[in-house]
């Protein structure tokens, strides 16, 4: 009995030690984690149970420059998800969805079956959609075919379709700007994220009335463009129905203020559809051709040679050479048509676009050419790569030159523009100093910066330039150039009432493989400015390979005439008034 007791008691002092051993145990824990553990932990809770949410802020709205026309603006769009576990027939889902998301079957499907708890329905290029389409999910929904598929509210980019789609760009589905406006200035546009951090339960919905901490997004600024969507429009029409009707490989067309360097158009072609990028973009339509493209520019830049003839007192216009050929070297260069027009003044000479007095003039001018196509903005033609305008916009090419000392035939062949490859935009620039009196301006597509809504402007752009030659100078060229289109090559770009100035450009384009240059294939161009006393804006258009039933065409009578309807249209839209009495004249 006494032992009994003994082990029993035992027994009892034993468990009594284990139980103070884990009490011990346990305390020690609970001071050991709120003392030393306690940041750690309480870091772990919120990862758990405090959400932060990303609060995406508003793009900024781009308009034209009335500020009236909309060209990209954030719309109301949805997305869609998937439970995975709750889609009970995968094939059959994706079967259904696959025509109304724009999304292929097997990529549907790979979703769907994910492992994942939840995925977004986002692949071939697609990811947000418009109202209509969230309308037609929700109603199969409703109708038990579309289990576990969920949709949630965002916003999205709308276009005007493809209107001055190469200047705008795009936001692709993982809202990256691609191109043009959107990605120059994204970091204007795309304003800043807000956030929201609250408690959840384990569903992750929010268990407080208030949020503990909320900072609002900052909505993008609104950019007001140089452009007049009237006259890009104009420009874009004028651009299709001449790639059309010629069967051309290309083309671009450039509306400019010579006096400030606003871009007022700017168009490409082949185009594509921002609002359908993944659709109907490719390697070939996505360049801007205007900025991106480089090519020999032929006789438009023959306008260079000629003031810098005139600036140097080089150039007289009414003395005589013999047209025809003129031997550079070991090279013979000869006139566009083969013969010339015999001994005629240099005057007539710049009227028929005559290689010959043109590569006499480089001769007088000597490498002094050289640094006046340098002044003009193209760079420096003894480097490999000339020299961007710096217009806002990405992707802007240079141009490509000799990268040495150049040759006296190859110094004879630039001066009537042969041998080294320009972009449009270098030339609107140059040409723009002559419509203006001699001054070198920046081109630029932004004009205003607003808050969201219009509702303050914030910085307006200040054209910038710099004088290059005489307003003299300037003015004798816009006269020779009045010429070329009164009596001479570029005849199909007068207007009635409108006294228009110009030249033509007809330019061979290089082989490829280096063999000289393609037969039969031309760049035609035009380029030119109205009226011509005062320039109002200056108009840039190139046709690539044009087909025509006599053959290729050329700048005379491919580009001019569009030249001609397009600055027609925007010299009435920007209320220029025609001079009756030259209109009948030429009646």
């Amino acid at each position: 009995m006494g032992s009994m007791f003994k082990e029993s008691k035992k027994r009892s002092l034993l468990i009594g030690l284990v139980w103070i051993l884990c009490l011990s145990v346990i305390i020690g824990r609970l001071f050991w984690l709120q003392t030393f553990d306690h940041n750690e932990l309480l870091a772990d809770a919120e990862k758990k149970w405090i959400y932060d949410d990303k609060l995406r802020p508003k793009r900024g709205t781009i308009y034209d420059r009335t500020r009236e026309q909309p060209l990209a603006w954030e719309v109301d769009a949805y997305i869609f998800l998937a439970d995975p576990k709750q889609v009970k027939n995968p094939h059959k889902t994706a079967l259904v969805l696959a025509p109304i998301l724009k999304i292929s079957e097997s990529s549907l499907y790979k979703l769907l079956t994910s492992s994942k708890k939840s995925v977004e329905l986002k692949a071939d290029g697609h990811y947000k959609y418009p109202e209509p389409v969230y309308d037609k999910v929700m109603a199969l929904r409703k109708q038990g075919q579309l289990e576990g598929i969920y949709a949630f509210p965002t916003t999205m980019r709308q276009y005007n379709g493809n209107e001055a789609a190469h200047v705008l760009g795009y936001v692709n589905y993982d809202d990256v700007a691609v191109g043009g406006v959107e990605q120059y200035y994204d970091r204007l546009l795309r304003g800043k994220e807000g956030y929201i951090k609250y408690l959840k339960a384990r569903n992750g919905m929010m268990i407080t009335d208030k949020p503990s901490k909320d900072t609002p997004p900052e909505p993008g600024k609104d950019l007001v463009l140089t452009i007049d969507s009237r006259i890009q429009q104009q420009v874009e029409l004028e651009l299709d129905e001449a790639v059309r009707n010629y069967q051309a490989k290309g083309g671009t067309a450039i509306v400019a203020d010579p006096k400030t360097g606003e871009i007022l158009a700017m168009a490409s072609r082949p185009t594509f559809d921002p609002n359908r990028y993944a659709e109907t973009i490719n390697d070939d339509n996505r360049r801007n051709r205007a900025i991106e493209s480089q090519f020999e520019p032929g006789s438009t830049f023959k306008i260079v040679t000629l003031a810098a003839a005139i600036e140097e007192g080089v150039f007289h216009p009414d003395a005589l050479y013999q047209s025809g050929s003129i031997r550079v070297g070991d090279q013979v260069i000869r006139d566009w048509n083969e013969t010339g027009w015999g001994r005629i003044t240099y005057r007539q000479g710049i009227e028929e676009s005559s290689n010959v007095a043109f590569v006499r003039l480089g001769q007088m001018l000597g490498n002094k050419l050289v640094d006046y196509i340098a002044r003009f903005g193209f760079g420096n033609i003894t480097d490999s790569f000339g020299k961007r305008t710096g217009i806002d916009l990405p992707a802007e090419a240079r141009g490509v030159y000799y990268g040495r000392n150049l040759y006296p035939a190859e110094l004879a062949t630039t001066a009537f523009g042969q041998g080294i490859s320009v972009t449009p935009i270098q030339q609107v620039a140059a040409v723009s100093a002559i419509a203006n009196g001699g001054i070198l301006m920046k081109p630029h597509v932004l004009k205003e910066e607003w808050d969201s809504g219009l509702s303050k402007k914030v910085k307006e752009y200040k054209p910038e330039g710099h004088r290059i030659i005489k307003p003299e100078t300037a003015k004798q060229v816009r006269d020779l150039l009045r010429d070329v289109v009164a009596h001479g090559t570029g005849v199909e770009a007068e207007i009635p009432g409108y006294q228009v100035a110009g030249k033509t450009g007809t330019a061979q384009i290089p082989d490829p493989e280096g063999k000289g240059y393609l037969k039969g294939k031309y760049m035609v161009s035009f380029i030119g400015f109205a009226p011509y006393d005062h320039p109002n804006l200056v108009v840039y258009v190139a046709i690539d390979q044009p087909t025509t039933p006599t053959g290729s065409g050329s700048g005379g009578t491919v580009a001019a005439p569009v030249a001609r309807n397009i600055m027609k249209a925007a010299l009435q839209i920007r209320h220029v008034q025609p001079d009756q009495s030259f209109a009948e004249s030429i009646k």
